[in-house]
């Protein structure tokens, strides 16, 4: 779900922030509560842009829920529990992990406090300066560095982002790696489980694009409309995985064309997403929970009703003049007095 609505995520402010250095090669290395300063939009998008996850809940027994709630309720442990959280990352964390830090934010967005916790990759980058060399040519200096945090998605590996409460808490986690299957030492470290099943996740999908095509009929062409059940049912069957950021290709999927960025059908369809809690989830599709079409439904201008089992439909031929036929031997007529 999308963790912070989009005033929250307009107003998110970092209170406080630490970060400390983890990996199989160097160890953990502690470091100092820091002050992003001029930094700080750079950290607030870079946590913009994990607002997508997968919903989780935190396991009676997480010590990282434990942590995080002394540090809201005693902002002076703020760097021991910060440390604390570096070595129980440090202990899960596989021999073959990249190096890279730990970060832990405090945040606000209007009156809500939450956390981020983010792991980061180091990633080594070059650097270059620029003088003059009395010619008028520059000269360049080039130097290697190897700690950074830079805007490359893919150096963020690993996100969660929290609200505490009396009953737990509330997360949104995502991983670089495979978004659709978050890694077990990363939920070992967390203490949390995952919320919704991939097949109660599709159901979600397909049950939001059945209702806003289903409302919204001139949008879309009226084939869509009459095989709706069946087009969302294949959508689902055919499988696949959905990123955080492209929930929008099974709409289109749906409808059999892509869809311009100021589509009506698109914000209605990226509005229903939100009121289901589901906008930016990433899932792989599985049709367990989804009902295929069993009959199909014809009513004449007449008032003539007829319903078809769904196996049958290919005894249905509609003509250019808008009449339909049924390809079927008659077995019984009789009137009915119902």
């Amino acid at each position: 779900m999308a963790f912070f609505d989009d005033s929250e995520l307009s107003e998110l402010k970092i209170e406080r922030m630490i970060f400390h250095l983890v990996g199989p090669k160097s160890g953990l290395i502690k470091l100092e509560e820091v002050d992003p300063g001029e930094f700080e939009s750079f950290f607030v998008d870079r946590i913009r842009s994990v607002n997508g996850g997968l919903p989780y809940a935190f396991s009676d027994a997480s010590s990282t829920r434990e942590r995080l709630s002394r540090i809201a309720s005693n902002a002076s442990v703020f760097q021991e529990e910060s440390e604390k959280l570096a070595e129980d990352f440090q202990a899960h964390h596989g021999g073959t992990a990249a190096e890279g830090a730990i970060l832990l934010f405090a945040l606000k967005a209007k009156a809500t406090r939450s956390f981020a916790l983010l792991k980061y990759d180091d990633e080594t980058v070059i650097a270059y300066d620029l003088k003059d060399d009395g010619g008028g040519r520059k000269k360049v200096s080039l130097e290697a560095l190897q700690r950074t945090f830079v805007q490359n998605k893919a150096a963020l590996q690993k996100a969660a982002l929290i609200k505490l409460s009396e009953k737990g808490g509330e997360l949104t986690v995502l991983d670089r790696r495979n978004q659709q299957k978050v890694a077990q030492y990363f939920e070992a470290f967390l203490g949390a489980r995952q919320t919704l099943s991939n097949a109660e996740l599709t159901k979600k999908l397909v049950d939001v694009t059945r209702k806003v095509i289903g409302d919204n009929p001139d949008l879309v062409d009226g084939e869509v409309v009459r095989e709706l059940t069946k087009r969302t049912y294949d959508a689902a069957s055919g499988g696949g995985e959905i990123d955080s950021d492209d929930h929008r290709a099974f709409l289109e999927t749906v409808i059999g064309h892509k869809l311009a960025d100021d589509s009506p059908l698109l914000s209605k369809f990226n509005r229903g997403l939100a009121t289901e809690r589901i906008s930016g989830v990433p899932m792989t599709l599985v049709p367990d929970q989804v009902k295929g079409p069993k009959t199909l439904y014809f009513k004449t201008e007449n008032g003539i009703e007829i319903r078809v089992p769904n196996e049958f439909r290919a005894l249905i031929e509609k003509t250019e003049d808008g009449m339909i036929i049924i390809h079927d031997k008659l077995a019984i007529e009789t009137d009915d007095p119902n």
